[in-house]
């Protein structure tokens, strides 16, 4: 499980770097990235870097209830499991939307769901009414 402080400008750029290094040495383990969504720069960060990266079995799943506030404030959160277990992206397409739909705020409920081991279009994305 990682989850930096997210004080720094460059952390998920850090991130990334590290968890490939990591997944050089144990290309086997399950590695779990959490991370804060107050804007889209930092997540889409690290979604490229790990698309380039070119690691299979990469899943992101993301939890957004609010529209993303001025001033950074917490929006919402996302997991990047590389090598999840078996039924989590099944377990994940259930909870998910009944997760964005109960909890989020002013319909700001929105979930991400996608593999990030495959192209973007394929991508499963609750629309934003």
């Amino acid at each position: 499980m990682i989850d930096p402080p997210y004080e720094q400008p460059d952390d998920f750029a850090r991130l990334a770097d590290g968890i490939v290094v990591a997944h050089r040495k144990w290309s086997t383990g399950i590695y779990m990235l959490w991370y804060p969504i107050k804007s889209r720069d930092g997540p889409d960060h690290l979604a490229a870097a790990l698309r380039r990266a070119d690691i299979d079995k990469v899943l992101r799943a993301e939890l957004k209830v609010a529209a993303p506030l001025e001033g950074g404030g917490l929006a919402g959160c996302g997991v990047v499991v590389i090598n999840p277990p078996w039924k989590l992206a099944a377990e994940l397409e259930i909870l998910l939307p009944a997760l964005a739909d109960i909890l989020g705020r002013d319909a700001g409920g929105v979930y991400v769901l996608d593999q990030l081991d495959r192209p973007a279009p394929r991508d499963r994305v609750k629309p934003q009414s």
